[in-house]
């Protein structure tokens, strides 16, 4: 009996033990310092673990830092995922001191003092073998192996580890964004080769091929910063991040190629981000766990020639998708046949398809409607009917398919597109708009051969036009893939760029993203104009979508090609992923008799109506005796998609991944850059920027607890910043607005003020219009323009209420210039007022300021009753601010030689500034940095930081080089909003300036 008491004692004694050692769940630390080659140096091991699911067989991912060797953010970012996503992330915290570069990024393979190769046990991805041993057995899992990812530095380390060390338990790595690369070249030395490393033979680098590795880029990681390693070896490797990747994948696979080695490693190019470590590493993540998804592909010989649905998987795996594909197909079948063909219906029954795809016959759609709807529909019904019985969590997905290479391809094209996308609506399914993208190959690049020598059949380019299609609908995320099918490089990303474009550009059309908007509200409350356009858009059939940007140019060249007297159609420059960015000249700068008006249209790429509008204005200007009249009075620079890259792709942001109607003053993405720099060059007196807004706000549930949206057609959103001069935001607000209004009521649409919704305590609150210059009618205000700035009711509508939309950004367009043309006397006159007043340098900069509480009538859809009603809402208003901090004016601000990149920043805002080349004293008053506050969320790549100062006058010794802003300039109001240190949105909240608490910053006030 003692024995057993003994027993159970000490199996209760060792289980307690056990327990532990175990790691909570959640977040936590531990210290690692077991390994006797790195005992010295122990390593703090920061992680996630989540808070449900099995453990035991929880995947586990170490995450290595970048070269500031922070762990926070990244931590925050990927524990969310590892919640998400249900896996364990740990991120070894390798400090500076203890691991210096050789021994991170260079991961220790040589002894940085004597220059020995260290044998791999004493190399750091040994250590990190170990840290994972230990975390499988103090987290209980029964996982074999660890995935790992480094961005960056870490992408570095990733990189060099995967090369260098081969563990047995890695079973996945990817490498996000490295500086630069250890080549696996016998020809140079460490750290770019490998020469002098000689236990790396050619059996090393063929296993090194065959390791699964993928290789993660941002096609937007182009700036080349101070810190990107710039040695001539480096060099050799590209210009940037994005240039050396590329590179260095290209010369993996050719000596794959060259010696008949297998090579495992994938590429995945990100679009719309530059170098950001939280956000690649998101993107990561499906890759990184290889979620698969099944499709099954029910259909006929267009599904079967050139082997398409391998090709989908293939394009699917070359970036970073699994993808598990069945084929049911049968020459020259039709829908009605797979629907009584127990073949197809088993494959259904199979169950756990994602996506069961169908594809009728390729004439059989587009005959005549009553026999379409027999024959076609009906079996499509069925086969629909099944796919929700044995897989309710997939969907089906229309094949449209392209009209033969005839004389009536053009009829039969549509056709097949109203029979598809009937389907698609009817039966709530998505439709792969592949005959779309063929007709946009056919128009724009008809060299390129779709058809096979029957003018029915796809060539091979046809079918890889459809795979990308296929894969763009099934995944929904922008990418570039090395699959090119033996097509020639520059041809098979063409066909990749149209099929994405056409199938990002109209979700809700192929009803991917269905329009929140009934068509009852839709029929009561906002009809269509009568006016016929033959716009881009609003000229071409409504089932092929929105224009494509070859479509909205092509239509402005004609144009200006019929007026070569009256119009200039240039560009100001090529955005990130080379697209032009077209402007349009009526006059020049210099005609001293006309009033010089600046508009845009298209800053966020998913706000098309304002392209279109835009269109109608160039129609209006060139084409009719107003338009005529108008350009004798009025210079005008027309900027009609200002986000070429964005509206591509139907992205708020640009190909950079910016906002850049939040970019106004950091200056960040080179998009903005140019469009500063056109903006300076043709000085406006008059400014418009033409947006659209979701009325579909999540918010507005609070008000009935149903769906609502915002009512009005267009709101407006003037800016009540208190260092625009009060002339010029009266006219803003006033003459210009209120002449707008007229001439949308005129036309029977309706407007209002524009307003953010925010909740506090559950109750809705306005937050209206504009005070801090990440707005463009706040930043032209600044400069002394009188700015408008419109938002109409668009975004989430898709190609919905399309001419009604336009046309309403049509007549504030028009509007403008008739009011601008009228008044441009008494126009000149306050800008000129305002200019004189600011270079006086007499009124007090207002630095901070705070909205007016007050109760505002806002007009809503309540879209459930099909009824508009009016809420009266507390608001803040930014049109009665009220100043809180407030500063004199000085005569000029000081930057020291060390801020020449905030002093081209200033000067490509258009504020003048001057190099002084001697060294000087003056007096001066510095800021101290009294609070700090940095924000825990990411926003726009940054985080924003807020401060407190108090000013030190003392006399100060200036090197030569240093930067004078004087402030009796024009712009002088926008340099003072900018280097005010607790302005909202100046250099100091947006990190142009960096600082912390304590220190005394880098801009001095001169002359008080």
């Amino acid at each position: 009996m003692k024995r057993l008491i003994l027993f159970f004692a000490i199996v209760f004694l060792g289980a307690g033990l056990r327990a532990a050692s175990v790691l909570p769940v959640g977040e936590g630390k531990f210290t690692y310092k077991d390994y006797p080659p790195f005992a010295d140096r122990p390593v703090d091991v920061h992680y996630y673990i989540p808070a449900s699911g099995d453990v035991c067989r929880m995947p586990i991912v170490f995450v290595f830092e970048g070269a500031d060797r922070g762990f926070t953010y990244l931590l925050k970012a990927w524990k969310q995922e590892a919640e998400k996503h249900k896996f364990m992330v740990f991120i070894p915290h390798f400090d500076l001191e203890r691991f210096p570069l050789p021994d991170y990024q260079e991961v220790g393979v040589m002894n940085d003092k004597d220059h020995t190769i260290r044998p791999a046990e004493k190399q750091t991805p040994a250590l990190v073998d170990k840290i994972f041993e230990h975390v499988r057995q103090s987290s209980g899992s029964e996982r074999k192996g660890y995935m790992i990812y480094g961005h960056s530095a870490g992408g570095q380390f990733v990189q060099r580890f995967m090369l260098f060390y081969d563990s047995p338990y890695v079973e996945k790595a990817v490498i996000g964004s490295p500086g630069w690369y250890t080549f696996p070249d016998a020809s140079q030395d460490f750290p770019y080769g490998v020469r002098n490393i000689p236990y790396v033979t050619p059996e090393t680098i063929r296993k090194y091929l065959a390791k699964p590795i993928i290789l993660q880029l941002a096609t937007g990681d182009t700036i080349r910063e101070s810190y990107l390693r710039k040695t001539p070896e480096a060099e050799a490797q590209g210009r940037n991040r994005y240039e050396r990747g590329n590179q260095f994948y290209r010369y993996l696979h050719r000596i794959a190629a060259e010696h008949n080695w297998p090579c495992n490693w994938q590429k995945i190019e990100e679009q719309g981000i530059g170098h950001h470590s939280a956000g690649m590493g998101r993107r990561a993540v499906p890759a990184m766990l290889g979620d698969s998804l099944r499709a099954l592909f029910i259909g006929n010989s267009y599904t079967q020639y050139n082997r398409l649905v391998r090709q989908v998987q293939a394009l699917a795996a070359s970036t970073g998708h699994k993808l598990s594909v069945k084929l049911v197909e049968h020459g020259g079948w039709t829908l009605r046949k797979h629907a009584a063909n127990p073949e197809t219906l088993d494959a259904i029954r199979e169950g756990n398809w994602d996506f069961v795809i169908l594809q009728d016959q390729s004439k059989a759609p587009a005959r005549e409607k009553e026999w379409v709807q027999e024959n076609v529909y009906k079996p499509a019904h069925s086969l629909d009917s099944l796919r929700r019985l044995y897989n309710p969590k997939g969907k089906t997905v229309f094949y449209m398919t392209w009209g033969h290479d005839i004389d009536t391809y053009t009829e039969m094209q549509q056709r097949l597109a109203e029979s598809y996308l009937e389907m698609t609506v009817q039966l709530n399914a998505w439709c792969a708009p592949v005959g779309i993208a063929w007709k946009r190959v056919r128009t724009e690049n008809p060299s390129i051969t779709l058809y096979n020598n029957d003018h029915s059949h796809p060539s091979r380019q046809g079918s890889y036009l459809a795979a990308n299609v296929f894969c763009s609908v099934f995944f929904q995320k922008p990418y570039t893939s090395t699959y090119y099918v033996g097509l020639p490089e520059e041809e098979a990303l063409y066909l990749q760029r149209i099929a994405q474009e056409t199938v990002f550009s109209n979700p809700s059309l192929w009803n991917i993203q269905p329009t929140v908007q009934p068509e009852e509200v839709t029929r009561r409350f906002y009809p269509e104009p009568e006016q016929q356009y033959s716009t881009p858009t609003l000229g071409k059939p409504l089932e092929e979508g929105l224009a494509s940007l070859f479509e909205i140019n092509r239509y402005l060249k004609d144009l200006a090609d019929k007026h070569p007297g009256k119009v200039t159609l240039s560009d100001i420059g090529k955005t990130s992923q080379g697209r032009d960015i077209p402007v349009l000249y009526f006059g020049t700068p210099n005609e001293k008799k006309k009033i010089r008006v600046w508009i845009q249209a298209g800053l966020h790429g998913n706000e098309p109506a304002g392209p279109e509008a835009t269109c109608m204005l160039v129609d209006y200007l060139l084409n009719t005796p107003g338009g005529t009249e108008l350009l004798r009075k009025v210079s005008l620079a027309l900027v009609p998609i200002a986000n070429t890259d964005g509206y591509a792709m139907q992205s708020r942001k640009s190909g950079s991944g910016y906002d850049l109607n939040r970019d106004q003053s950091k200056l960040a993405d080179p998009v903005t850059l140019l469009l500063k720099k056109a903006y300076k060059e043709w000085n406006p007196e008059i400014a418009l920027d033409i947006h659209e807004f979701n009325p579909f706000r999540k918010e507005f549930e609070l008000l009935r607890g149903t769906k609502v949206a915002t009512a009005p057609d267009v709101l407006f959103l003037p800016s009540g910043h208190l260092n625009i001069p009060a002339g010029i935001r009266t006219l803003s607000n006033g003459l210009f607005r209120e002449e707008a209004e007229k001439a949308l009521e005129a036309n029977n649409y309706h407007s209002g003020f524009y307003f953010t919704p925010s909740v506090r305590n559950d109750s809705l609150y306005a937050m209206k219009d504009a005070k801090n210059p990440q707005s463009s009618s706040t930043f032209q205000g600044l400069t002394n323009t009188v700015s408008l700035f419109i938002e109409i009711r668009g975004i989430g509508l898709g190609r919905a209420c399309f001419a009604r939309r336009a046309e309403c950004g049509f007549l504030v367009s028009r509007s403008l210039l008739e009011t601008a043309a009228l008044h441009s006397k008494e126009v000149r006159s306050e800008i000129r007022k305002a200019v004189k007043e600011t270079c006086s340098g007499k009124s007090d900069i207002s630095v901070t300021f705070q909205s007016a509480r007050t109760e505002l009538p806002v007009t809503f859809i309540d879209l459930a009753k099909n009824e508009r009603f009016t809420e009266p809402l507390p608001t803040f208003d930014a049109l009665q601010l009220k100043a809180e901090l407030v500063r004199k004016r000085p005569k000029a601000y000081i930057l020291p030689n060390t801020c020449r990149m905030q002093a081209e920043k200033l000067r490509a805002l258009g504020i003048e500034v001057e190099e002084i080349g001697k060294t000087f004293t003056a007096t001066v008053e510095k800021y101290i940095v009294t609070g700090y506050k940095k924000v825990t969320k990411e926003w726009e790549k940054i985080y924003p930081v807020t401060v407190s100062t108090r000013t030190v006058k003392e006399k100060k010794s200036f090197p030569a080089g240093c930067f004078i802003i004087r402030l009796s300039q024009k712009n002088a109001n926008l340099a003072t909003t900018l280097l005010e240190p607790e302005s909202v949105n100046g250099f100091v909240n947006f990190e142009v300036v960096h600082t912390e608490f304590g220190k005394e910053l880098p801009i001095y006030r001169k002359g008080f």
